[in-house]
């Protein structure tokens, strides 16, 4: 796809997500696009997946094309300059592989890939058999890749049950291509009361970043909020650690707000 310079001039500056709809607007896209704003950037979305969804649980999905992705996005690269992208679910292999060839054609930068599988109400959000082109298709492509521990598990094919797993697990993420790798330690069962635990490998270079842990509280939708924060700190010209721990922070600080049953 080709642009004249004169409308690259005049494109808005925004952060994209391509990701799932939640209707609840606890997470997907919905989640992403507050999350933009909060920072200061403009949004701009392309939806993976239509999910049937409440505060309660999941009730199914409508997944799209690897065609209808395509569709959505190539309209928006002729109105804006994406300054960072991030991806959510990816339900599908065909989706995978489109989103992976988008990255490759256009000059979209290097995404922050959430390898979302399932929500945190117990919903399906990628076939099984596309973890695998996950690995080999958009990988290779991210910028950083944050997942939990049960997503770590089911990249690396390892038990992780310790912070030292879990920099064996961030090691074996890198090599499969990511330039960084956050691992979100919130399923650790060795973490104290009172810390929460995530670790950073940026290249080799590995930090281990500690917040309060608040008991009996979080949000639906934290893993979505924590990659498009890391991603908005990137776009507006954030170093990657100083990135992540603000969204850290800005997580922790959205627990911490979120009303009491």
């Amino acid at each position: 796809m080709t642009t004249s310079n004169s409308t690259l001039s005049s494109r808005f500056a925004a952060a994209l997500t391509i990701a799932g709809f939640d209707p609840s607007g606890n997470a997907g896209v919905l989640a992403d696009v507050r999350t933009f704003d909060s920072f200061g950037l403009r949004a701009a979305a392309v939806v993976t997946s239509i999910t049937f969804q409440n505060s309660v649980g999941g009730f199914g999905a409508l997944d799209q094309t690897g065609a209808a992705v395509r569709a959505q996005l190539h309209p928006l690269l002729d109105d804006f300059n994406f300054v960072c992208v991030k991806t959510g679910m990816l339900p599908t292999r065909e989706v995978i592989r489109e989103v992976a060839r988008l990255f490759r054609e256009t000059s979209l930068p290097r995404p922050i890939v959430d390898p979302v599988m399932i929500s945190s109400a117990g919903q399906r959000l990628m076939e099984p058999a596309a973890i695998k082109t996950l690995i080999e298709e958009l990988l290779p492509l991210a910028q950083l890749v944050t997942p939990n521990i049960p997503e770590a598990e089911a990249l690396t094919g390892k038990q992780i049950s310790s912070e030292a797993d879990m920099r064996d697990a961030a090691k074996i993420i890198r090599k499969l291509g990511a330039r960084a790798v956050l691992i979100k330690g919130g399923h650790l069962e060795e973490d104290s009361v009172n810390e929460a635990i995530d670790l950073l490998d940026n290249d080799g270079e590995v930090t281990t970043l500690r917040l309060e842990r608040i008991p009996g509280r979080g949000i639906r939708g934290s893993g979505c909020i924590l990659s498009a924060a890391i991603a908005a700190g990137l776009g507006r010209g954030k170093s990657l650690l100083d990135s992540v721990s603000a969204a850290k922070q800005f997580v922790t600080d959205a627990i911490r707000a979120r009303p009491r049953d």
